[in-house]
């Protein structure tokens, strides 16, 4: 693998260069979308043949799938189940994730799709269908605020974006990546816990999102 990047170094040290980036990005956020600054330069080399092909098999390695939808505008990592354990994420976050793919699939049997599969809500609409959901459980609500900030390290990911607050609320955007972070096992395992005893347990298995997938990993200068 390593010889792979140092025979692409010596034929192309630009695209190599932007190759590491990509790197780092993915590491750190597990998502890139479009729609993000400084995201779309990125995309448009990870769609090159040779870059893909040898990401592909580099994340391999480690344990985890690149998952590339160009019609949508995005790419990202996702842990190989059948070779590592499902992440484990708090309940609360997990309902929040369950919150926003229902919202997403909504919207899109109404027709209310924007371009790349995105839709268009608001932060207080989202808040009000969480604390539908928790209400079904008997599980106590988090703050609007705690939700804003749990909604807000999903945005990190990529899989939502935030807008401007006006008028005490916020523009959220869910994108298509909702769908393969929080599958149909995912949302059938939640809606049984929501269906059967009160929840007690502090985390749960989640969605298919990394805690942190390299700490505090910044931009590289080299592929490891």
């Amino acid at each position: 693998m390593l010889a792979e990047f140092r025979h692409l170094e010596e034929r192309d040290p630009a695209l190599m260069a932007r190759i590491t980036q990509l790197i780092a990005r993915l590491l750190r956020d597990q998502f890139i979308h479009r729609g993000d600054h400084g995201s779309a330069r990125l995309l448009d080399t990870l769609y090159r043949p040779v870059a893909v092909n040898l990401l592909r098999d580099y994340f391999d390695v480690a344990g985890y799938r690149l998952v590339v939808r160009e019609s949508e505008g995005w790419a990202g990592l996702l842990p190989d189940l059948e070779r590592m354990s499902a992440p484990r994420m708090r309940i609360d976050e997990t309902l929040v994730m369950l919150v926003l793919r229902r919202l997403w699939e909504e919207s899109v049997h109404n027709g209310d799709i924007e371009d790349g599969g995105s839709v268009l809500l608001t932060l207080n609409e989202a808040y009000a269908a969480y604390e539908d959901v928790v209400a079904r459980g008997r599980r106590a609500a988090m703050p609007a605020a705690q939700f804003r900030d749990v909604v807000r390290s999903i945005e990190r990911r990529a899989v939502v974006r935030l807008g401007a607050v006006e008028d005490d609320d916020m523009e959220l955007s869910i994108r298509p990546i909702i769908t393969v972070v929080a599958d149909e096992e995912f949302l059938t395992h939640l809606e049984q816990l929501l269906q059967g005893a009160e929840f007690e347990e502090e985390s749960a298995p989640g969605a298919q999102m990394e805690p942190e997938l390299d700490g505090q990993a910044g931009d590289a200068e080299s592929p490891p």
